[in-house]
């Protein structure tokens, strides 16, 4: 639909989309409403941009998807702009959002139990029911040390493999498992996920979500560890099939000291922009700082210390 062609309903429309503006949820209503403009996401984008708001892609996609909802004053702006972009009623999406979310327990590091996986990653439903099969006594006596990840991208734009390396250490006596957990594109299937164990562990549970890509595994270590001592382990995800991937996140429940991520790109699809993306708990990842620069390996990396309970990742655009 070209610039300045878009409807504007008024208080007397009564079709499916003035009736999820008036009723809600909120990621229902705002998809319908691009739908009903017309506009693509990535002009959606373009619109906000004209307007001086820059908002992703992909922040734009879990809003309308429900995995993640506007709550940040610069997002409540963004969710304005687009009522006017959209010729909807002012106010119609915003109040559908309703209260914000607390999170000042987070904001001081104070709580005392420990994040559900759910509360990081989506889809949480899927995280919550998968993780709760697996998810042991050793997770609390455990702390991560140090991290590397290793995500490779394809030709066809797919992650097809993540190799991580890690040193944990253990804060009570007994520890013996580590819990992997792994979430693939919306639309992948959980099938389509090999957990491997590469060193210094071997599988131990494994489950699958019927429905969504969430995997959650137990890498067995070779002896149980003392109070103090520090585990070093491999493992890996291979991914046969996916959706075209935009971004890896890693999420992180507790404190850590060091994390390094790794992108690698196939010499024949190279991403145009790059950038590290940061996430508070129940909050959409945010971009920041500036771009990631592609080596002449066609890789780029972040390397982060003194870890806050949240997601880092690396995000990429290929158009």
């Amino acid at each position: 639909m070209a610039s300045g062609t878009l409807r504007r309903r008024t208080d007397t429309s009564t079709g499916p989309v003035d009736v999820l503006l008036r009723t809600g949820p909120f990621h229902e209503a705002l998809r319908a409403s691009i739908e009903d403009s017309g506009l693509t996401l990535g002009s959606l984008r373009n619109r906000l941009a004209q307007r001086g708001i820059r908002v992703s892609l992909t922040s734009l996609s879990y809003w309308q998807q429900g995995r993640s909802r506007p709550e940040r004053p610069t997002s409540l702006r963004a969710v304005q702009a687009i009522e006017v972009i959209l010729g909807v009623p002012r106010h119609s999406l915003v109040a559908l959002l309703g209260p914000p979310r607390p999170r000042g327990r987070w904001a001081t590091g104070r709580r005392s139990t420990p994040r559900g996986y759910e509360g990081f990653l989506e889809p949480a439903d899927a995280l919550a029911q998968t993780v709760a099969s697996v998810i042991g006594p050793s997770d609390r006596k455990l702390r991560l040390f140090w991290q590397e990840d290793i995500v490779r991208v394809a030709g066809d734009r797919t992650i097809r493999r993540v190799r991580s390396r890690l040193v944990v250490r253990a804060l009570e006596d007994d520890a013996d498992r580590h819990m992997m957990v792994y979430c693939g594109e919306p639309g992948a299937d959980a099938a389509d996920l090999t957990p491997v164990a590469v060193e210094n562990c071997r599988l131990g549970r494994v489950r699958r979500h019927r429905s969504c890509a969430v995997l959650a595994v137990e890498l067995l270590f070779d002896r149980r560890l003392r109070t103090g001592e520090t585990y070093l382990l491999e493992y890996a995800v291979n991914v046969a099939r996916s959706p075209r991937s935009h971004e890896y996140r890693r999420a992180f429940r507790y404190p850590a000291e060091t994390y390094i991520l790794g992108v690698r790109f196939d010499a024949s699809a190279l991403p145009v922009r790059c950038h590290r993306l940061v996430q508070a708990p129940e909050e959409p990842p945010s971009r920041t700082g500036e771009d990631l620069i592609l080596s002449s390996a066609h890789s780029v990396h972040l390397a982060e210390h003194d870890i806050q309970p949240g997601v880092l990742g690396i995000g990429w655009e290929w158009d």
